[in-house]
């Protein structure tokens, strides 16, 4: 496979985010740490890699912020820890782990898709460890419980990738032509993303998903949705919330993230980009940014 193929303006920026690892616990983390102030760690989702945030990171070092760009357990061979499950409980302790790890007392947890699962998790396990939360498109896990026949279509509809990776045959699937499969979640996930950063990022997903071992694991996270739920990571959520939502995502159905607003003890906020799809953070990452350094600024210092 062909490596990726990223733009002057990502290889810019990411000349300064070298990555190396750290092991505590059992668990090995695979990060980019840069800049210094309140520690905020980035939280990458499926499918996607750390890199995706380093515009992002080097807006926040230049404000006076310490990031953190971990990839998600599994993501990079190095993570991989055979037998260690994926459910709720699990990836909330990878998070907290992350900041045992790198002696941290605290930090803010920025996550998308399955980072924002790993975000909303830690909050609610460990208050004390977790200044705030901003979860980019996925609201609250106990707002998605559709309420009858014809939600729980539109859902089936919506995630129906949720099924497939159910599948024994899905990483076979999924590998196929060259991934194939994951340059059709971007296209119906964000049809409106278009050019070289986009492309860039879909380069990279590609290139980690070419370890076999690392594509089952992220197929993983789904295969493990089924698992009980433990209660402490559904425990209230004491800090304060950024909500991130791209208007086009899923249908453009805003109602678990309006009433996910009511589940913050910090109180919550909600940024909606209309003409975003499920990476609203990217699709419009002049407006993400300007937003979160409000949040941060107000909830962090400096």
């Amino acid at each position: 496979m062909e490596g990726p193929h990223w733009s002057t303006t990502e290889i810019r920026m990411l000349a300064n985010f070298d990555f190396k690892n750290i092991t505590h616990g059992g668990q090995t983390w695979r990060y980019s740490d840069s800049g210094s102030g309140h520690p905020v760690v980035l939280i990458h989702g499926f499918p996607d890699t750390p890199h995706s945030y380093a515009g992002i990171a080097r807006a926040l070092n230049a404000a006076g912020f310490r990031t953190i760009l971990p990839y998600l357990r599994g993501y990079h061979p190095d993570t991989l820890v055979p037998g260690r499950p994926y459910d709720a409980l699990h990836l909330a302790e990878d998070a907290i782990g992350l900041l045992d790890a790198l002696d941290l007392e605290s930090a803010v947890l920025v996550g998308h898709d399955w980072g924002a699962t790993l975000a909303y998790g830690a909050a609610a396990m460990a208050p004390d460890r977790v200044d705030a939360i901003v979860p980019i498109a996925i609201p609250h896990p106990l707002t998605l419980k559709p309420k009858n026949a014809l939600q729980a279509l539109g859902l089936l509809v919506m995630a129906r990738h949720f099924l497939y990776f159910q599948l024994p045959w899905a990483e076979a699937g999924t590998r196929r032509g060259d991934l194939a499969y994951i340059e059709t979640l971007y296209e119906r996930w964000a049809p409106g993303w278009t050019g070289a950063e986009r492309d860039a990022a879909l380069a990279r997903v590609k290139q980690a998903f070419a370890t076999p071992e690392s594509l089952s694991a992220a197929i993983d996270y789904y295969r493990a949705i089924g698992s009980k739920i433990d209660r402490r990571v559904l425990a209230p959520i004491a800090c304060a919330g950024l909500m991130i939502a791209g208007g086009k995502d899923f249908g453009g159905h805003l109602g678990p993230y309006k009433k996910s607003k009511t589940l913050f003890g910090g109180g919550a906020e909600l940024l909606v980009i209309p003409e975003a799809g499920h990476w609203p953070h990217r699709e419009n990452e002049p407006l993400f940014i300007s937003k979160l350094l409000g949040f941060l600024r107000r909830e962090a210092g400096p």
